[in-house]
């Protein structure tokens, strides 16, 4: 069998040329389209889906948000097992589907029943929201915002990552989304005394009604003067601590009584449970996630223009500055992989170069006879020297890679 195809091979040597052109140039199309990581991303085919649920414990956790999420889940197509987590304040509900899932096809059946899940949790224990379309190997770009000059709080860069940086940066190509740890979030606080609710005659519930109840803009149609239409509306969205505590909670004998006569309103940060630090010094970090099945260096190389652009709107003395980047790596397995490829194709040309060698010019009769003549007498010295190259084309690239 081994004879005849290399006879095969020495008689149609052109179309064996062409065959071999033919595959390099669609290995080097298909080197430059595939999707290019450091490694490969063996994270299971899943769909997070997360609740926030504020003060509540774990152990109610489970019982009011994760067990009606994990039984509205079960029974969908492709689906082979359900993880789920329960924390304080936090249910996390992992649905693992087969590997020949698209992915978009299972986020979307996950969405659909989620509209059941909701139905089954009881008002005001949190609603839950789809995790992003990520895996574990899908953070690409770490970068942390610091002020130079330490004028700005944690609060405020905690800010500017949020409202700014991050709204910039998930319309980068490739982005899903970008998490924010460290600093502090902003908030309006009301802090309601309650010996001034005992002395007003107020509940709790009544304050929190007023100022929901306030806090909205709302559609009056249009009037018509003359030729000219003018819209109608309410403003009631506030924007600062003075107009929340400006808001009427209700009236005592045509005296009106505001929130700022309850509580205490101000501008502060929420709780947290942890800070990120760098060099000693306490600054805000962002993480860009890639999507499933994107091409990691593509997608930094779009986050870094959009980073370029964020900075421009950034104060003065705010600086946004890398701590993770995946094309160092990339570049380093590419680089790797380059050179491998390279090596192997110098041995193919010198195999072809050798086994071609082997062949006399003439007629077609002759050019026959004396191929098989050559390959009966030349069989064992080819096949040798191919070994030969081939070991140390092996042990070079071992070399080049231990090197790395």
């Amino acid at each position: 069998m081994l004879n005849q195809i290399v006879n095969a091979a020495l008689r149609y040597k052109v179309l064996v040329l062409v065959g071999f052109v033919l595959l390099v140039v669609f290995g080097v199309r298909a080197f430059q389209q595939v999707p290019v990581d450091a490694f490969p991303d063996v994270t299971p085919n899943q769909v997070s889906i997360y609740t926030e649920s504020p003060g509540l414990a774990a152990e109610d956790v489970e019982r009011l948000l994760t067990s009606p999420i994990e039984t509205s889940m079960a029974g969908l197509a492709g689906v082979e097992y359900i993880r789920s987590i329960s924390l304080f304040g936090l249910s996390y509900v992992g649905v693992y589907f087969k590997d020949n899932v698209d992915i978009y096809f299972a986020r979307r059946l996950v969405g659909e029943k989620l509209q059941e899940a909701k139905e089954r949790i009881p008002q005001g224990y949190g609603e839950p929201e789809l995790g992003p379309n990520s895996s574990g190997l899908g953070q690409v770009f770490w970068y942390t915002i610091e002020s130079a000059d330490q004028k700005l709080s944690a609060m405020d860069l905690r800010t500017i990552q949020d409202w700014n940086v991050r709204l910039m940066l998930r319309t980068a190509p490739g982005v899903d989304d970008v998490t924010s740890w460290g600093g502090f979030e902003k908030q309006f606080q009301v802090q309601i005394d309650p010996n001034k609710l005992i002395k007003y005659g107020l509940t709790f519930k009544a304050v929190m009604e007023a100022i929901t109840a306030n806090n909205r803009q709302v559609g009056g149609q249009f009037v018509n003067l003359g030729q000219e239409q003018f819209l109608v509306r309410g403003l009631g969205l506030v924007s600062t601590a003075e107009e929340i505590g400006d808001i009427v909670v209700t009236e005592r004998e045509a005296t009106p009584i505001h929130v700022h006569d309850v509580a205490e309103v101000k501008e502060g940060p929420g709780l947290r449970f942890g800070a990120v630090t760098r060099d000693g010094k306490e600054v805000t970090l962002g993480i860009a996630l890639a999507r499933i099945n994107e091409n990691a260096k593509n997608v930094v190389e779009s986050v870094k223009a959009k980073l370029a652009l964020a900075q421009q709107s950034l104060p003065a003395g705010v600086s946004i500055n890398p701590v993770y980047d995946r094309t160092e790596i990339v570049d380093k397995a590419m680089s790797t992989a380059e050179r491998a490829l390279l090596e192997g194709s110098i041995l193919v040309a010198v195999v072809l170069f050798l086994f071609l060698g082997e062949l006399p010019l003439g007629n077609r009769g002759d050019r026959d006879s004396a191929a098989l003549h050559a390959h009966r007498v030349h069989a064992h010295a080819v096949f040798r020297t191919l070994g030969n190259l081939m070991s140390l084309s092996g042990l070079a690239i071992g070399i080049g890679m231990m090197v790395d």
